[in-house]
């Protein structure tokens, strides 16, 4: 696969930022360390369907020019996560680039995007995601699918790219960050130090495991493309989290992927002890209204000073003009005695919190009661299937869980969810029963109702993994549904030469 990456970090990858409309001269200020930015997430942006894009849009910059930020900071900035066009709008083609520019454009404010997972799926223009990101790149006049900017005094913006659709071994959908980009990221987080009191906000589409966002299990837990390169080998898969507890200077992360609202209190975390409780994961909800899982349509504004950062949401499903305090986060400075920053997250109640719940993972917690401790022929899921929450780790350390009537794996040491093993229809009518003190996970029918009737073990992948890869490739579906269409063709044209 051809690469676009530089091999480590430099400072020349980093850019200043100003306002589209001022002069060439009026660059940030670099002796103020407050800020304003907007984050959109998942556009899917449809040429023949605007209007609601369009008032998005005026709300947004109503928001990001009123007196109250504009009278604190001129460093202000807006951000897309990715995911450009709109489904039946031809995502990943040039066209759809041009216009998802002239949309941000609009905004009249210094931009910076990257690259979603159905921003590389022009498939029927180019021929390998190589050619698709460089198309992507050259619109949005981008040198690399990654990016750092200065925003504000000790204030760094980094944004990193999903560079496979064509190539995933798995789910097209999958975002996935190779090793330059993650070398690179690594140096430039090393470069800008807590130490030296810098504050770094990360932008992707996907967020990383460990985050302890709201993930829609039905969707991307079962087609393993929620987390940012969700189906390779522990280390990649790790690699956000522990650097979130590697380098305290990483504040904030921001992504989108999941087409979720900010109306739950978990799009909004700290992640785990895992990750170091140091940053905030900030989940960015859908502007379209083909895009939305729940209705609501929403972007995050985010202003910010030396000590303090506010999160805010326009909810643009409810006319844009409240713009609504989610939480604050406090940031402690670093000492002698203490190099590492603390984020204290206020949350702020509202009424909007009030609905039916989205359906949200289970992630197993030690000591949450809900842990198996014996593995020796235990039934995990008895006949009260559907209501059964319990979690085990399998004698070769894998864990594994029962929730909302799935067998679900876990990782193991950041215990979030990564797949499903089993689905409903699979456990229909049979319990899963652990024997041989974790060696051996079975389906045994509850009832026995002929001579013969076997359990079935559920064995794991090659890797070693249990949860099933379940998503093709979308380029390797696509050729298969054209040879199905050749073969098709070909047979009634036979059949009718023959006269049968």
């Amino acid at each position: 696969t051809e690469s676009f990456l530089s091999k480590g970090p430099t400072s020349s990858t980093i850019t200043n930022i100003w306002r589209r409309k001022s002069s060439a001269s009026d660059v940030i200020d670099l002796d103020d360390g407050s800020f304003c930015i907007a984050v959109l997430g998942d556009l899917h942006l449809d040429p023949k369907n605007m209007a609601a894009h369009l008032e998005a849009r005026e709300h947004i910059i109503n928001h990001m020019g009123s007196e109250s930020f504009l009278s604190e900071t001129k460093n202000t900035h807006l951000i897309s996560l990715g995911d450009l066009g709109g489904y039946k709008a031809n995502p990943g083609t040039s066209k759809c680039f041009e216009h998802a520019k002239d949309y941000l454009e609009g905004f009249e404010v210094g931009f910076s995007v990257v690259a979603g997972n159905h921003d590389l799926e022009g498939l029927a223009e180019f021929e390998s995601d190589a050619e698709n990101m460089r198309r992507f790149m050259e619109i949005f006049d981008m040198k690399k699918p990654y990016w750092a900017k200065i925003l504000a005094k000790d204030v760094l913006m980094v944004g990193l790219s999903t560079t496979q659709f064509r190539d995933a071994p798995y789910s097209s959908h999958e975002v996935y960050i190779d090793e330059e980009q993650r070398d690179w990221f690594e140096g430039i987080c090393r470069e800008h130090s807590a130490e030296n009191n810098w504050k770094i906000l990360v932008f992707t589409h996907a967020p990383p495991l460990g985050s302890d966002l709201r993930v829609v299990q039905d969707v991307h837990i079962t087609n393993g493309c929620a987390w940012l390169n969700h189906s390779l080998g522990d280390v990649e898969r790790r690699f956000f989290s522990k650097a979130c507890l590697k380098f305290p200077n990483i504040c904030m992360w921001f992504s989108g992927h999941f087409h979720l609202s900010h109306d739950f209190e978990d799009s909004i975390s700290i992640g785990t002890k895992a990750t170091g409780e140091n940053c905030v994961f900030v989940q960015c909800g859908v502007i379209g209204e083909d895009s939305t899982r729940d209705g609501k349509r929403q972007t995050r504004i985010v202003s910010g000073t030396e000590s303090t950062i506010k999160i805010y949401t326009v909810s643009h499903h409810n006319g844009g003009d409240e713009l609504r305090l989610d939480a604050t986060v406090a940031i402690d400075k670093p000492t002698e005695q203490n190099v590492s920053t603390k984020r204290i997250l206020k949350a702020h109640g509202h009424q909007d919190y009030d609905h039916s719940n989205w359906f949200s993972s289970y992630v197993p917690m030690p000591l949450d009661g809900c842990y198996l401790e014996s593995k020796l022929g235990i039934s995990a899921m008895p006949s009260n299937a559907e209501q059964a929450v319990c979690w085990w780790h399998m004698a070769d350390g894998k864990v594994l869980g029962v929730h909302d009537g799935l067998v679900v794996e876990y990782d193991s040491e950041l215990l979030s969810p990564l797949g499903i093993v089993c689905d409903r229809n699979q456990i229909a009518g049979r319990e899963v029963v652990v024997i041989e003190e974790g060696k051996v996970l079975l389906l045994v029918p509850r009832k026995i109702e002929q001579e013969g009737t076997k359990p079935e073990v559920v064995h794991p992948n090659q890797d070693g993994s249990y949860w099933r890869r379940r998503q093709k490739n979308k380029a390797v579906r696509m050729a298969e549904s054209e040879r199905e269409e050749m073969a098709m063709k070909w047979f009634k044209e036979n059949l009718k030469s023959e006269g049968k």
